[in-house]
């Protein structure tokens, strides 16, 4: 993929992260402030919450440093092209983003139809 495909996909998938996130907390908080009110009522909500973050971030650790060995062993063998170099930081960042991209997009659209559930 070039190099400005690569940083507007990157762009285009930040604007959307932000879109399902606002989603995500429009269920989410009434569902923090009950947990908050009546001492463990939606603890289920928040275990979820906080396990799929520390998964999302150790995950996108292990795929920033795959692609940043992929980029290693492309410069050792004579791969490595200047494009290549120039869009390094936009390839690994979007890499490591992935699964966090991946879990809030997943999350907006659970909480979504548990909430058109209860309606």
């Amino acid at each position: 993929m070039s190099r400005k495909r690569n940083a507007a996909r990157l762009a285009g998938d930040l604007g959307m992260a932000g879109f399902h996130a606002g989603i995500t907390l429009w269920y989410r908080l009434p569902m923090m402030a009950t947990a908050f009110a009546t001492a463990g009522k939606a603890d289920g909500e928040m275990t979820r919450m906080v396990g799929e973050k520390i998964a999302a971030v150790f995950e996108g650790a292990v795929d920033a440093q795959v692609e940043t060995m992929k980029m290693a062993a492309a410069a050792v063998t004579g791969r490595l092209t200047v494009d290549d170099v120039a869009g390094a930081c936009v390839t690994i960042a979007a890499a490591g983003l992935r699964p966090a991209f991946r879990r809030v997009k997943a999350n907006s659209r659970r909480l979504h139809q548990i909430g058109r559930a209860h309606v």
